[in-house]
């Protein structure tokens, strides 16, 4: 029986997925993911996530507060979308998802085989974006297989600049 040798895999693009929302240190975190991007000729995914346990407990008034948000988060990733093509030449693809942060978080990072590292902005002070930050980080190595990048919110450009 001949031995045939092992193909090497196809190289894909790298693709960051930035987890972001109206806080500042997301979007400190995007700087950083456009800025490695291009000099790295990765794209981008936004993610923003509606979290639905914000609607469990109010009936019908649900339903209207769920179109706020959504039109809400669509208006955010269009326009950190419009700034990542201004600033840095780069269109990123967008998503908004429903459901619990984490989770999600996982689910996308897991199902997009081009996708080689999370940015996630954190707050300098203690808060839930910590808890989110403390229980990813728990993940890996268990359910999360790529790196997670926790982007401290306070960094400066050049600060940001010197990272890449």
């Amino acid at each position: 029986m001949a031995m045939t040798e092992k193909q090497p895999a196809p190289s894909r693009p790298a693709k960051y997925l930035v987890c972001v929302d109206h806080r500042e240190e997301s979007r400190v975190a995007l700087r950083l993911a456009c800025m490695k991007a291009k000099a790295r000729n990765a794209s981008i995914d936004l993610l923003h996530v509606i979290n639905l346990g914000d609607f469990q407990t109010l009936g019908g008034v649900a339903e209207r507060m769920r179109e706020e948000q959504t039109t809400e988060a669509q208006d955010l990733l269009n326009s950190l979308a419009e700034d990542m093509r201004l600033t840095y030449g780069i269109t990123p693809g967008t998503v908004l998802r429903e459901g619990n942060i984490g989770d999600v978080i996982l689910n996308m990072a897991n199902e997009d085989p081009q996708t080689i590292i999370i940015y996630l902005g954190i707050a300098q002070q203690s808060s839930s974006r910590g808890t989110l930050a403390a229980w990813l980080a728990g993940q890996l190595g268990s359910k999360l297989f790529i790196p997670l990048l926790m982007v401290p919110g306070n960094l400066t450009d050049q600060q940001l600049e010197s990272l890449v």
